[in-house]
């Protein structure tokens, strides 16, 4: 056993001037990482060990590790770190490190050769060569945060003296590093400060760009502006090189920015939906945006607004217009001379063109529902050909179009004028002249006639001298009498279809449609050829009409047109202008 040999005190001038080093690198807001660095080097230097360490728990508090060390050899700290870890906790045997962790008592072992704890880590002490241990509490303010360890190759007796020493270095230390922890959570503090400070000031930033975006927008929905100021506007506030507003079916409503958007992606869009009634109206696309995405997105929505007001303001307005034309247009074509009167002086007021005028009717074959046909391409071509000067009366009656055209202008440019508007292939038109005013109800009636006859075949727009003895039929004052024509001539055919459940009607209009060939009509309505001639030789004699007449063949074909227009125009449940009003 090696005895004790007394230890050498460093002067008391040297421990003023290590301890006033440390406690300006505390002030200097040093980490504690440096602060543990520089407690291992002082303490080596006043102390007079051989080496000094700090160790701190990991992070399950489960041992303590060597974070810090002087003198020591590197392959010691990985033995004890990896292998031997000095482990925390009552019911495993402790190291002198370890109680002095867990009691906060200081822990002087002399002869670490003659500790009987300490046989698990005898190894790498003595590979490293030491003799004497001293584990002192570190201290965090009121909670053990480590140890300080000082190891010496010699062996040394207790002393008191030497341990207060230690002891007092320690608690320097200890309140350096509470000094540096409490700098760090005030500069933390003032960090987070600084960064809601920031935050509140880019919020403060963002206010003040909304409330500039709103009112710009507001001013757009105050001035009486349209979809188009409205797009330019927003392409401008949120920096877009294309903007353009669109309605549910894609048709675009106003736009601005430049019209090629080929080198722009759907990445580089932004968009919103407009809502009415809570239902999608419109949708705003914009292209290529510099705006900050958050601010972009509330500069739409704030646009989707406002968007929904105009769209609301003009549908309204809208709805009034075409309430008043429609109005306008199943007066002007009712029976009541006092009602056409009446309307003929509302439409001079709102100087729209009435007299010396043309009756267009319009039909789209295609299948558009009740609440969608205004919207629709025809719909939408007849809300802008009532704009154009001079105004036309133009309005929707039962389930057509109609429109006072002027006089001078034909089929033709009627045509030109309605392919402007993309309308689709199946919309067709049959313009009929009127005399007068009073004339636009009979007008009204050939024009839908003839539309329902042949109307939905090529030509888009046809006249009623396109349809021949169609045509000259429908121009008849008096359609009862072409009515009883139709029924002297067809009566007796009608009569044997009712009661014997023939096809006699039929057969003549197929016979008469395929330049009467038998074996054409035949294959038409799939039955043979001699059933053909037997049914035609009953047409003639019931008829008492020759087939082989030319005359006869004329009146054939001429009762069967009556009997075409009598069906075609007999007026629809839903046609307003057929109701009298009280």
């Amino acid at each position: 056993m090696s005895k004790p040999i007394p230890h050498e005190v460093t002067p008391t001038a040297v421990w003023i001037a290590a301890l006033e080093l440390l406690a300006r690198q505390a002030g200097a807001g040093s980490s504690s990482e440096d602060l543990h660095q520089r407690l291992v080097a002082v303490g080596r230097q006043l102390t007079g060990f051989d080496f000094c360490a700090v160790l701190l728990p990991d992070e399950t508090r489960t041992q303590l590790l060597i974070r810090a060390w002087a003198g020591l050899d590197t392959f010691y700290v990985e033995q004890i770190n990896s292998r031997n870890p000095l482990t925390l906790g009552s019911t495993a045997r402790q190291s002198p490190s370890s109680r002095a962790y867990t009691s906060g008592v200081s822990v002087w072992v002399s002869d670490i050769t003659q500790h009987a704890d300490f046989t698990q880590w005898s190894g790498p002490a003595r590979a490293q060569g030491y003799r004497t241990l001293l584990a002192v509490p570190l201290r965090a303010g009121d909670q053990i945060v480590g140890t300080f360890n000082c190891y010496n190759r010699e062996v040394i007796a207790p002393d008191p003296q030497l341990r207060h020493l230690v002891e007092a270095l320690t608690d320097f230390a200890s309140a350096a590093l509470e000094i540096t922890r409490l700098r760090q959570a005030e500069t933390g503090r003032v960090n987070q400060l600084e960064e809601l400070n920031k935050e509140l000031r880019d919020r403060q930033a963002r206010d003040e760009r909304t409330q500039e975006l709103h009112r710009r927008l507001t001013d757009v929905a105050l001035t009486n502006s349209d979809l188009a100021h409205l797009a330019h506007e927003s392409a401008q506030m949120v920096g877009a090189a294309f903007l353009k507003i669109v309605d549910e079916s894609g048709f675009v409503l106003a736009q601005a920015g430049s019209d090629s958007v080929e080198d722009l992606t759907p990445e580089d869009s932004n968009s919103t939906v407009v809502l009415l009634h809570e239902e999608v109206a419109a949708r705003i696309e914009a292209f290529g945006a510099t705006l900050d995405p958050d601010m972009a997105a509330r500069a739409l929505e704030h646009a989707a607004t406002v968007c929904a007001l105009l769209l609301l303001r003009d549908r309204t307005a809208a709805e009034a217009e075409a309430r008043f034309r429609d109005d306008l247009i199943g007066d002007l074509c009712s029976g009541d001379p006092e009602r056409r009167t009446a309307a003929r002086q509302r439409a001079l007021r709102a100087n729209l063109l009435v007299d010396e005028v043309q009756v267009v009717v319009m039909k789209d074959q295609s299948e558009v529902t009740a609440a969608k046909v205004d919207n629709s391409p025809l719909g939408r071509r007849m809300r802008s050909i009532s704009s154009r000067r001079p105004r036309l009366v133009c309005g929707r009656l039962g389930d057509y179009w109609v429109a006072l055209w002027p006089i001078n202008e034909g089929a033709q440019d009627i045509a030109a004028t309605l392919t402007q508007g993309a309308i689709g292939s199946r919309v067709h038109a049959v313009v009929a002249p009127a005399g007068g005013s009073e004339d636009l109800a009979r007008a009204f009636r050939m024009a839908r006639g003839a539309l329902e006859l042949g109307g939905s075949q090529a030509p888009l727009v046809r006249t009623i001298e396109d349809l021949g003895v169609v045509g000259l039929l429908l121009q008849l004052e008096d359609q009862s009498a072409v009515a009883s024509f139709s029924d002297r001539v067809l009566g007796a055919l009608r009569q044997s279809d009712l009661e014997r459940s023939t096809d006699l009607v039929l057969t003549l209009r197929t016979y008469l449609a395929h330049d009467c060939r038998a074996d054409v009509s035949a294959q038409k309505l799939f039955v043979h050829k001699n059933t053909i001639s037997q049914r035609l030789r009953r047409i003639e004699k019931l008829t008492g009409l020759s087939l082989a007449s030319p005359s006869d063949v004329l009146q054939f074909s001429a009762a069967l047109a009556a009997d075409d227009i009598r069906s075609a125009s007999a007026p629809s449940a839903t046609e307003r202008w057929s109701v009298p009003r009280s």
